[in-house]
């Protein structure tokens, strides 16, 4: 039994105080994090329907428009690297993780890992869309020229969607750096402490 004498007041206070060495979380980072995620979630959901939507619109043209099957298959095989890539990309997302500083830089590092295969994703599908282009024009009843000025069209608009995706890739290297060096720096302070 406790005696009613003994003053309990600086267990208390210490059991109640908040930890004052623990680094506060940043507000801004945690908006980043969450606004990252909703963003990639409906990308991610955005590509998966687009993806059933053409294999919908290509099955729905070789029975009643008259596409040549041998078309048709290769705008599958091309919606099926498609989806490959994007799932590719996606695998291993962690989640949202901000219930400690540590947490929410790795799961930044995580976004940005992400983020990362996701841009060189897009570069091969943008690629692998030109060869699509390229062997459809082939394929297609009528002379291979015939919509040359519309392949032009398509083939500087993938160039385009190339560079900005590399250029999303080096801007998620830039972020998983700094992230990997401040978690460094708090795993150093922490273990100084």
């Amino acid at each position: 039994m406790t005696d009613p004498k003994d003053d309990w007041s600086d267990l208390t206070q210490a059991w109640t105080a908040p930890v004052a060495d623990e680094p506060a979380l940043d507000p801004g980072l945690i908006r980043d994090l969450q606004r990252r995620d909703r963003l990639a979630r409906l990308n991610f959901a955005g590509e998966i329907a687009g993806g059933v939507a053409v294999v919908a619109v290509v099955i729905w043209s070789s029975w009643a428009r008259g596409l040549p099957w041998s078309a048709a298959f290769v705008a599958l095989g091309f919606v099926g690297f498609a989806l490959a890539m994007t799932l590719w990309s996606r695998r291993g997302a962690p989640g949202l993780l901000t219930d400690t500083p540590q947490a929410a830089l790795r799961s930044a590092i995580a976004q940005a890992r992400t983020g990362y295969r996701w841009a060189w994703a897009g570069v091969a599908i943008s690629i692998a869309a030109m060869v699509f282009l390229a062997v459809v024009q082939t394929l297609l009843p009528g002379s291979p020229g015939a919509d040359a000025g519309m392949m032009l069209g398509f083939g500087v608009f993938l160039v385009i969607c190339i560079g900005l995706y590399l250029r999303h890739a080096r801007r998620c290297r830039q972020r998983m750096a700094a992230y990997e060096e401040a978690l460094s720096a708090l795993s150093d302070a922490s273990r100084t402490d």
